[in-house]
């Protein structure tokens, strides 16, 4: 009964606040305040597709504020922390403090300042990142907004990590510098909307599935590319997002030569083969404690298809059914995500990637044309003790998943994985502690384990010879972890970190891993920083 007077208050509530989509940065701790709150159904929240507007996140706030009373004491003090941060969406006087900040009845800026400083210890190795840049948001109305938000870093050190090729950190494309990299990460767009849905035009990170150490669907380990997103909620159990998308292939298109004349760059200069990619994924809740979403993607080349700007097509059939030939075949794949929150403190995900498959061969259980991914995972919130939480997570990426036989269009962007981190042929399993003591001081232990595999020729292995091959095959990685973080914000954005973490890899490939990181190892690291 509570679950259904929840839902109408919900629904209610769409239609009291006014639209702006400023998107909340993935980073936010917002995320997974809300997602606690949902799992104590006190909100009804979908969260397989992210980032939330800032106006979706303010109006949850809202519904949790009229439910305080079941609160902790540090759930109501973190309730009020956010509520200073979405004061402006939240029509109240008591905001937190931003560089600059303008309001009246038409028009809303912010502008905050992003600066901070990295100092770590890899396998006894030092290595040390800053970063500077600013974030900036504003709205128009009701109906029409935008963000930038810009970031210069340098990362030096005998530690640095310079390829980011099998880690979680986001991938960069970078130029050398003395004695480490350094790149860039600009982030913008700006974005209509109404009641019910909103269209914008961005270069930013998103994430779909649920997974909560990557996502098998999209994930932030590339970095950011341009896109259109078109996001429909016409009701409060339907929601719709659909995404195309320019990526960048990273394979020279010989027609594209052409010769500086340049005195002093008298060299040949590149142009890649473009590289796009569509994107739907439909979020169904018939009840408030389950959501359940599918959708399909497909990563093309070549000249812009506009048959792809349909939102809601079925994308990984359109070559065949236009009669395109294989030099403009992309890469399909479809994808489902179920989340069940039936049980108060409870909840249990699972996401399904599919990139191949081909029923007729699994009818005769021939799999080796069936290429999958999945993540299962389940959390549990206030174990044992107000504000500690335990996640358990197991993600599996078969054999040749997010690869193609065209390399110009695997299910990547600057050779980056779109999807989880560990790429395919590898699993990961993550045990995590979470407790809060404060509203601004967390704590986190994890202990996990990631398998990788070996790393064929997927042309000879996959399409010519059509073999089956055993999930993680030989040459094979083993990375276990356990490791402590500490997070303390001080103010809002000003935030200070600490990590320890033990490791111990093992890699059968002695060109794969670099020398210094195998066998057993103390890794730490202490940060300050300004800005999400």
């Amino acid at each position: 009964m509570k679950l259904k007077c929840l839902l109408f208050y919900f629904i209610c509530i769409q239609f009291t606040i006014t639209a702006q989509s400023v998107f909340v940065p993935l980073s936010s701790g917002i995320y997974n305040f809300l997602e606690r709150n949902s799992l104590k159904h006190i909100i009804i929240l979908s969260d397989a597709a992210k980032p939330y507007s800032r106006i979706e996140a303010a109006s949850y706030l809202k519904l949790i504020d009229g439910q305080r009373m079941v609160l902790s004491e540090v759930e109501k003090e973190e309730l009020d922390w956010y509520k200073r941060e979405f004061a402006d969406e939240l029509k109240l006087k008591d905001e937190r403090w931003f560089l600059y900040k303008y309001t009246d009845s038409l028009f809303h800026f912010r502008v905050s300042p992003s600066l901070g400083v990295e100092f770590s210890s890899i396998a006894g190795k030092p290595a040390r990142k800053q970063w500077w840049g600013v974030s900036v948001y504003s709205s128009i109305s009701n109906w029409f907004s935008m963000f930038l938000n810009f970031r210069d870093n340098g990362e030096y050190g005998s530690g640095v990590d310079k390829n980011k090729s099998f880690s979680p950190q986001t991938g960069a494309s970078f130029i050398k510098a003395p004695n480490g990299i350094e790149y860039s990460d600009v982030r913008g767009g700006v974005c209509v909307d109404w009641q019910w849905g909103s269209i914008s035009l961005e270069k930013d990170y998103f994430t779909l599935g649920s997974g909560k150490f990557g996502q098998v669907i999209h994930s932030t380990k590339a970095p950011s590319y341009p896109f259109i997103r078109f996001i429909l909620n016409p009701v409060s159990w339907l929601k719709f997002n659909y995404i195309h998308g320019w990526l960048n292939s990273q394979v020279v298109d010989s027609v594209g030569y052409y010769y500086r004349t340049d005195p002093v760059y008298k060299t040949d200069a590149e142009k890649f083969v473009p590289k796009y990619i569509a994107i739907n994924f439909l979020t169904i809740t018939p009840f408030p404690w389950l959501d359940f979403s599918l959708g399909n993607s497909s990563v093309y080349k070549g000249a812009f298809k506009p048959e792809m700007l349909i939102p809601f097509m079925f994308f990984k059939y359109l070559d065949r059914d236009l009669g395109k030939g294989s030099i403009e075949d992309g890469n399909g794949a479809f994808f489902f995500d179920a989340s069940v929150k039936y049980w108060k403190n409870y909840q249990l995900y699972s996401t399904l990637f599919v990139d191949v498959t081909e029923i007729r061969n699994i009818l005769k259980n021939n799999w080796a044309n069936t290429w999958t991914g999945f993540t299962a995972g389940v959390k549990r919130i206030d174990l044992l003790t107000e504000n500690l939480d335990l996640t358990c997570e197991y993600t599996r990426i078969n054999p040749w998943v997010y690869e193609h036989k065209d390399s110009t269009t695997t299910y990547k962007h600057l050779n980056f994985v779109l999807g989880h981190w560990i790429g395919q042929n590898a699993d990961q399993l993550r045990l995590q502690l979470d407790y809060q003591y404060l509203k601004n001081l967390k704590f986190t232990l994890y202990s996990e384990v990631v398998r990788k595999g070996g790393l064929k020729d997927i042309g000879y292995y996959a399409y010519t010879n059509m073999t089956k091959m055993d999930f993680l095959y030989s040459p094979k990685r083993i990375d276990k972890r356990i490791g402590i973080s500490v997070y303390y914000e001080y103010i809002h954005d000003l935030i200070a970190k600490f990590n320890y973490e033990y490791s111990n890899i093992k890699d059968d490939d002695s060109g794969r891993t670099q020398s210094y990181l195998i066998g057993a190892k103390n890794n730490f690291s202490l940060s300050l920083q300004y800005g999400l």
